[in-house]
């Protein structure tokens, strides 16, 4: 079981220090990470609380926002 949860955390922070690596993309120190990611998780809660998506089938998400 260890070994599976070591293997997916290797492989994130591998995508994510590839992703890092492309050219124009931001350079963000350890403990900012973590941070970035609740922040955007926030404000897209933020964002469906001001403009809900409609329901399914009326109109696409890229429609709405």
């Amino acid at each position: 079981m260890m070994d599976d949860l070591a293997y997916l955390i290797a492989q994130r922070r591998t995508a994510d220090r590839a992703r890092e690596a492309l050219p124009g993309s931001p350079l963000l120190p350890d403990h900012v990470r973590p941070l970035r990611r609740r922040l955007s998780v926030a404000l897209r809660r933020l964002a469906d609380r001001l403009e809900p998506v409609p329901h399914a089938g009326t109109t696409t998400g890229a429609e709405c926002r």
